[in-house]
């Protein structure tokens, strides 16, 4: 693992309404975006970036020793460039089936957390999905990814086969984010600092 450094994950909100965009499209213009999300965190790591390919499982192929990872919903997107395996997991923090409970976590996990709540729920999703992200593995290892520590609103360790990961979350305008942190210093990039910055996003279009 490469020396601590600074991570720039970048939140960018969907400023079109896809909501009546055909699926093309939409897939067409939140890949557009978590793009240029992408692009912004390259910036501040002072990286350029480089043709974005991705394997036969979906999985980001890393180009000139960079890894990074995207995640999208309907009106927000998140990325985050690093030196070495990345994960970023962004999801809104609403009610579904209560089934998801047992899905994402066992009861040891859930004895973990002050509360079974919805946003609980969200943190531990997010936090195993940017973990596996991360080291290559689907969905499909959210049970043998497992949490083992809350010390905070803001951080949750994890272990994956006998390795632990730490990851930093963010709550913004209903949403959560988390992303693997481990020994880096996090700087969260979101649109209120882009706005100061006098860059101010974009209106997303279709290429």
């Amino acid at each position: 693992m490469s020396r601590p450094v600074t991570l720039f994950p970048v939140i960018l909100p969907v400023v079109e309404d896809i909501s009546k965009l055909p699926g093309k499209e939409k897939v067409a213009l939140l890949s557009r975006v978590s793009r240029e999300a992408l692009k912004l965190s390259a910036e501040k790591s002072g990286v350029i970036v480089g043709e974005l390919h991705k394997d036969e499982d979906d999985a980001p192929i890393p180009f000139s020793n960079h890894y990074w990872s995207v995640s999208h919903k309907p009106n927000y997107v998140a990325a985050v460039i690093s030196n070495d395996k990345i994960g970023i997991d962004i999801e809104e923090m609403k009610p579904r089936s209560e089934s998801l409970f047992h899905y994402v976590a066992s009861s040891e996990e859930w004895e973990l957390s002050e509360e079974k709540s919805w946003d609980t729920l969200y943190r531990y999703w997010t936090a195993k999905e940017a973990t596996l992200k991360a080291v290559g593995i689907g969905i499909g290892g959210l049970k043998t990814c497992r949490i083992i520590s809350v010390p905070d609103e803001s951080h949750i360790i994890l272990d994956y086969q006998s390795h632990l990961f730490k990851v930093e979350q963010l709550c913004y305008k209903n949403h959560i984010v988390s992303v693997l942190k481990d020994t880096n210093k996090i700087k969260w990039i979101i649109p209120a600092n882009l706005r100061k910055a006098g860059n101010t996003p974009r209106k997303n279009t279709l290429l």
